[in-house]
C-alpha cells in the first residue's frame, strides 16, 4: 500500500500540435484582416492636402520675393545681393499686371474661391503655372568660382549635390566641396589626372563613387571620388587600319559617359571614328567597338555620344546608343541587334561638315536634343527622325564641348552661347555675349528667357541639378557660375554663400626661419671625444685598423697584386715607346735621305758593287715622253686594208 504522505508524481502534459497551429493561423488572419482601401484613400487625401499647402506657400513666397527684388533694384539698397552680383528678374510665377488691374468680376470670383476646396485651388494654380504664366527660373542670385585663367571645358556634380568637379584646358581637375567652403570660395583639392593633356569630358558614375575622364589623350581614365586611379583604358595600335582589330582608341577622345544601369560600364568616342564600350570587369580590351561611317562609307569622327537616358526607371528607348559625328549626322544603334548596321540615322541632322557638340535624351526617353557648331539647337523624335520637331538658330557656338541640358521637370532646355570676335559691325550687338538661353520643350521657336553671364567670355557647359534646383555653367575665361534662388533652391551654394571665413589659428601659419649654423642641428652633431688613449687602445686591438699598409713590390706582381709600372715587357714598351712624346717639329724624311747621298756615292755598299763587273756604266730608261711618242707611231702603222670606223 502506498504511503499517502509520499510526494505524488507529476503527469506529463500533452500538447495538441494541430490545435495550436490552427489557433495561431486563425489569430494571424484576424490580425491581418485590415481594410487597406480605406487606409490608402486616407493617405492620398493627406498627401494631396500637404502638397496643396506647400504649393500655396511657394506661390506666396515667390510673390513676396518678386516684390522685394523689384523694390531693392529700384532703390539700390540691397546689400546682400551686392556680394554675389545683381539680381536678375528673368521670370516670375505670378502675373503682376493681373493683380494690379481691377476687374468687375472680383466679387463673384471671391465667392467662387470661398466655395472651392484647397485641393481644387491648388490644381488651378498648377494649371496656371503650366499653361499660361512664364516660368520661374532659379537665377535671382549668383556665386562665382575661380577655376583658373583658361577655358573650363568640363563640369559635373554628384547625385546628392555635395561635390562639384571642374576641369579645363589647364590640365587640372578641381574638387569643390560645398559643405567645407566659405566666402573665400577655395577648392578643396586640385589634381592633374592626365598630365599634360586637356580635359574634354568628366562625368560622375550613377553611384557617385567614380569619375570617368576623356582627355586629349587616346586613353580614357577612371578615378575614384577622391582622385585615386582605378582603371586606364588600353591604347590601340595606330598601325592597324581596321579599328575593329585593335583593342583601344588611337586618336583624341571627345566624350565619355557612364551606363545609367550597369555601373561597371562606360562609353567613349574618339576622332578615330569609333565608339567603344568598356567594362571595369574586363580590363584587357574594349567590350564592343562601333564604327561611325560617313555617307561615302568612310570613317568619320565621333564628336559626342550618350546612352538613352540618365534615369533607370524609363523603359522607352532604353537599349539605344546615340552618337553625333563631325559630318553633321546623328547615328543610333540598338543594343539588342548587331552593331554592324545603324538602327536610326539622319545624315542631314545638322549642316554638312559641322560637328555635333552635344546630344541629350529627355528624362522620359521620348525626345532627343542636339547642339552643333552650325549655331542651332534641335529637338528630335526618333519615330519621325527625318525632320526635327522644332529648332532655333542664331545661337553662336565655336566650342566642341558646348552642351544642351533638360530641366529637372523635363519642360525646358538650357544651352550656352559663344562670343564672336569683336568687329565694327558687331561691336554694339547685344547678342554677342556669353549667355544662357531657356527654351520650352514644346516649341523652340522663341526662347523663354535668357541670362547674360559674361560680355567677353563664352558659356560652354551648363548643368541644372534636380535636387539643388540650381543652374551651373562654365566660361572660357576660367570661371564657374552658380545661379540659385534663396526660396526655391536647396543647399549647394546656399551652404557657403553667407558662411564667414574660418579664423586662422597660430598653428596655421608657417614661419620660414633662417638657419645660421646648419651643423648645430642634431642630424649633423658628432659625439665629443673624451679620452683619446682609450680610443687608441681599442683601435690597436682592431685587426683592420691596426694593420700595417703593404709595402710596394718591384718587378712582376704576385699574390693578386699588380706590379709596379714597367715591371713587365708590355709595361716597359708602353713606358718607353708608346708613351714617348713626339718631337716638337716633324722631321722631313726626304731631307734625311738626301743627307746620305754624298756618302753613298763615295763609298757604295749595297747596290753599286753588284753591277760593278758586268755593268760598270749605268743605263737608265728613256723618258716617258719618248715612250708615248713611240706608241703613237706604232698605232699609225696599222694594216691598210682595215676599214676605219666612222
Amino acid at each position: 500500500m502506498a504511503d499517502p504522505s509520499a510526494p505524488s508524481k507529476k503527469a506529463a502534459r500533452v500538447f495538441d500540435l494541430n490545435a495550436m497551429v490552427a489557433q495561431a493561423r486563425s489569430g494571424a488572419q484576424e490580425r491581418s484582416h485590415v481594410d487597406w482601401s480605406n487606409e490608402i484613400e486616407k493617405a492620398k487625401e493627406e498627401n494631396e492636402l500637404r502638397i496643396a499647402e506647400m504649393k500655396l506657400k511657394a506661390d506666396q513666397a515667390a510673390k513676396q520675393m518678386q516684390k522685394t527684388t523689384m523694390n531693392n533694384a529700384a532703390s539700390n539698397d540691397d546689400d546682400d545681393d551686392d556680394d554675389f552680383g545683381p539680381s536678375i528678374s528673368l521670370a516670375t510665377t505670378s502675373n503682376a499686371d493681373n493683380e494690379d488691374e481691377p476687374s468687375g468680376d472680383d466679387d463673384d470670383d471671391d465667392e467662387d474661391d470661398d466655395n472651392q476646396n484647397p485641393s481644387e485651388t491648388t490644381g488651378g494654380d498648377a494649371d496656371r503655372l503650366d499653361d499660361d504664366e512664364q516660368p520661374f527660373f532659379p537665377v535671382t542670385h549668383e556665386v562665382e568660382l575661380k577655376h583658373g585663367t583658361k577655358t573650363v571645358s568640363c563640369l559635373t556634380i554628384d547625385s546628392k549635390g555635395e561635390r562639384l568637379i571642374s576641369g579645363g584646358f589647364d590640365y587640372e581637375l578641381k574638387m569643390w566641396d560645398f559643405h567645407d567652403m566659405d566666402k573665400s570660395i577655395q577648392s578643396s583639392r586640385a589634381i592633374s589626372p592626365c598630365e599634360s593633356h586637356q580635359l574634354r569630358s568628366i562625368e560622375f558614375s550613377p553611384a557617385s563613387d567614380m569619375l570617368v575622364i576623356a582627355s586629349g589623350n587616346c586613353q580614357g581614365k577612371v578615378i575614384s571620388r577622391d582622385g585615386r586611379n582605378v582603371y586606364e583604358c588600353v591604347r590601340g595600335d595606330m598601325y592597324i587600319i581596321d579599328m575593329q582589330k585593335t583593342k583601344g582608341h588611337v586618336a583624341t577622345l571627345n566624350r565619355a559617359c557612364w551606363n545609367p544601369k550597369d555601373f561597371n560600364e562606360f562609353m567613349t568616342c574618339s576622332d578615330d571614328g569609333t565608339v567603344r564600350l568598356w567594362s571595369l570587369v574586363r580590363r584587357t580590351e574594349h567590350v564592343t567597338c562601333i564604327k561611325t561611317k560617313s555617307e561615302q562609307g568612310k570613317k568619320t569622327a565621333a564628336t559626342t555620344c550618350t546612352y538613352n537616358t540618365y534615369h533607370t526607371h524609363v523603359s522607352q528607348n532604353e537599349y539605344l546608343i546615340t552618337a553625333g559625328c563631325d559630318d553633321g549626322s546623328i547615328q543610333i544603334w540598338d543594343r539588342r541587334r548587331p552593331f554592324v548596321n545603324v538602327t536610326y540615322m539622319n545624315r542631314r541632322a545638322h549642316e554638312n561638315d559641322t560637328s555635333i557638340t552635344s546630344l541629350r535624351w529627355s528624362h522620359d526617353g521620348r525626345n532627343l536634343a542636339s547642339r552643333a557648331t552650325d549655331h542651332t539647337i534641335k529637338l528630335w523624335d526618333i519615330r519621325n527622325f527625318k525632320q526635327p520637331l522644332s529648332e532655333y538658330k542664331d545661337l553662336h557656338n565655336r566650342f566642341s564641348m558646348t552642351d544642351v541640358t533638360f530641366s529637372p521637370d523635363d519642360r525646358f532646355l538650357i544651352t550656352g552661347t559663344s562670343t564672336q570676335k569683336k568687329t565694327d559691325d558687331n561691336a554694339r550687338d547685344p547678342t554677342n555675349v556669353g549667355a544662357i538661353y531657356f527654351f520650352n520643350r514644346e516649341n523652340l521657336a522663341q526662347p523663354e528667357g535668357q541670362i547674360q553671364v559674361s560680355e567677353t567670355a563664352s558659356v560652354i557647359k551648363t548643368l541644372w541639378h534636380p535636387k539643388l534646383n540650381q543652374i551651373m555653367c562654365t566660361t572660357s575665361n576660367g570661371l564657374i557660375k552658380i545661379f540659385y534662388d534663396p526660396i526655391c533652391s536647396r543647399q549647394g551654394a546656399l551652404l557657403f554663400a553667407h558662411r564667414e571665413e574660418r579664423q586662422k589659428k597660430a598653428n596655421d601659419y608657417f614661419i620660414n626661419m633662417n638657419i645660421i649654423n646648419p651643423h648645430a642641428l642634431p642630424m649633423y652633431r658628432q659625439e665629443r671625444i673624451r679620452n683619446l688613449s682609450v680610443i687608441r687602445k681599442k683601435n690597436r686591438q682592431d685587426p683592420v685598423k691596426s694593420k700595417r699598409p703593404d709595402l710596394p713590390i718591384s718587378g712582376a706582381g704576385s699574390g693578386g697584386r699588380i706590379g709596379v709600372h714597367g715591371g713587365t715587357l708590355s709595361s716597359y714598351i708602353v713606358k718607353n715607346i708608346a708613351l714617348q712624346k713626339p718631337p716638337a717639329q716633324k722631321e722631313d724624311s726626304r731631307a734625311i735621305l738626301l743627307s746620305y747621298q754624298e756618302k753613298c756615292e763615295k763609298d757604295p755598299f749595297w747596290v753599286a758593287p753588284a753591277y760593278k763587273a758586268n755593268q760598270p756604266t749605268p743605263i737608265f730608261a728613256s723618258s716617258t715622253e719618248d715612250t708615248h711618242q713611240k706608241k703613237d707611231d706604232d698605232d699609225d702603222m696599222g694594216p691598210l686594208w682595215k676599214k676605219q670606223k666612222t
